[in-house]
């Protein structure tokens, strides 16, 4: 089983964001020092031999219509260096005619356009590359005409070490500067993360059921956004486990009566000899096995119906006319028995929003069920779906006893049971309602029917539900 590969630390992540950038600027400057460096070198040397090539013109002179030159070895001794490189020099006459030097020094490519203008070149000589300047003096006597051509040049030792030696001292003081740069940054980078650790720390050495919020005051502003999200995360987790404890509690507590009268039933029955008790008591155990039943069920709804559990499970577009309608439908066998006539007035379809069947059908099914439940024989229930405005209406009305004034705030309670409350009933009808309005965004209330007495019922959907695809 392969495992997924953890993700580097921050500290290790920035520390390569730092390095990478360093490194790179440090290979560019490198390259760019080491070619300043040359240029630095060579045009220090260039100017040395420019210095002993003037030096040696100002010593050609003619004397008896001859050219002669006085050569200047002191001019040459400003090459003298630890480093064993070679110096060379040629002076020659008008024709071309080597006067003194060496006759087989590589001649400047071109002559220069104006008089006594430096020509500075490089040329290939007893196997190594020669730097050489080249000076035209132009002879001005009756016995002799043209120019003369002094040459000097050095190897390329003394040049390369002076560059090598200036690119090392300039790598030097920025590898320091850079050194003392990342040292910085570093320092700064564990004092900002500081903060992270202790937050780190603190969750840490948090209990299990600690889910209270993270503080962020001492956070940096750039990572705020990311605790205000898990705080979220927190606070739903928070609310899910408090509606789960609640469904615990009421559970124990519903069940534990219908429970103990079947227990008791059981035991009555297995104590009598005929059989007409025993067929008695098993009618009972039947009914309150039934109850039970319901009971559970609307335990399990309520659960479901908490908007905390909802915000998780995905919404779908949903008819709330034609979903009214075929539930309305399936209550009229249930209507029948009692004697009550359960229409539906209302548009057939076309008014949808967003929200859950499962749960939407659950609410206007405890709707119908408690109209029936509360209405005496003979009475009337009737369901309602219309558009208002940005909403979509659903009324259930009956023309049963109906809820007094006073009451009607409270039978939206769990197992609260009014005045007129069914002896069958469990007080969840209406709190499942309401549970499941809160989930759509939607708001429920009680009113009087126009005219008569008994109870409506109106919940109020808002279209603009969100819907997510599925």
């Amino acid at each position: 089983m392969s495992s997924r590969p953890s993700a580097p630390s921050l500290r290790r992540q920035l520390l390569l964001w730092l390095l990478i950038p360093l490194i790179l600027i440090l290979a560019v400057n490198s390259v760019l020092a080491y070619r300043v460096a040359l240029k630095t070198a060579n045009d220090a040397y260039d100017r040395l031999l420019l210095t002993s090539v003037r030096a040696v013109a100002e010593r050609v002179g003619v004397t008896d219509g001859e050219i002669t030159v006085d050569l200047p070895y002191v001019a040459l001794e400003l090459f003298e260096s630890n480093i064993k490189e070679h110096i060379y020099y040629k002076v020659s006459g008008p024709g071309g005619k080597t006067i003194t030097g060496y006759e087989d020094l590589p001649p400047p490519p071109a002559k220069p356009a104006v008089s006594d203008q430096p020509v500075f070149y490089q040329a290939q000589y007893q196997g190594g590359t020669l730097y050489l300047a080249a000076l035209y003096k132009q002879i001005y006597d009756p016995e002799v005409h043209g120019s003369v051509l002094i040459q000097v040049g050095e190897t390329a030792e003394s040049r390369e070490a002076l560059s090598r030696q200036i690119l090392i001292d300039g790598l030097v003081r920025q590898g320091l500067l850079i050194a003392v740069a990342a040292l910085v940054v570093w320092f700064g980078l564990q004092r900002g993360l500081e903060p992270l650790l202790r937050l780190r720390d603190g969750i840490a050495r948090r209990s299990p059921t600690d889910l209270t919020p993270i503080d962020d005051s001492h956070i940096q502003d750039e990572v705020k956004p990311l605790i205000h999200a898990i705080n979220l995360h927190t606070a739903r987790v928070n609310s899910l486990i408090a509606a789960r404890q609640r469904f615990i509690a009421d559970a124990s507590h519903q069940l534990r009566m219908p429970l103990a009268v079947l227990k008791t039933q059981a035991e009555y029955g297995l104590r009598q000899q005929s059989q007409a008790p025993v067929q008695a008591v098993l009618d009972d155990m039947r009914s309150t096995t039934d109850q039970t039943t319901r009971l559970v069920n609307q335990l399990l709804t309520l659960a479901r119906a908490e908007p905390s559990a909802l915000a998780v499970e995905e919404l779908a577009l949903v008819d709330l006319a034609s979903l009214a309608r075929a539930t309305a439908s399936e209550w009229v066998p249930a209507a029948r028995r009692k004697r009550i006539d359960l229409g539906y007035d209302g548009e057939e379809g076309g008014l949808s929003l967003g929200g859950n069947p499962l749960l939407l059908r659950e609410l206007i099914a405890n709707l119908i069920d408690n109209a029936i439940r509360y209405t005496p024989p003979e009475g009337r229930v009737t369901v309602r779906v219309a558009a208002a405005d940005k909403s979509i209406v659903l009324e259930v009305e009956d023309n049963g006893p109906g809820i007094p004034e006073a009451e009607r705030e409270r039978v939206f309670e769990r197992f609260y049971r009014g005045k007129t409350a069914s002896a069958e009933g469990s007080g969840l009808g209406l709190a499942i309602v309401q549970d499941i309005c809160r989930s759509h965004q939607a708001t429920v209330a009680l009113a009087e029917p126009v005219a008569g007495h008994g109870l409506i019922v109106r919940v109020r959907f808002p279209r603009a539900v969100t819907v997510t695809s599925g």
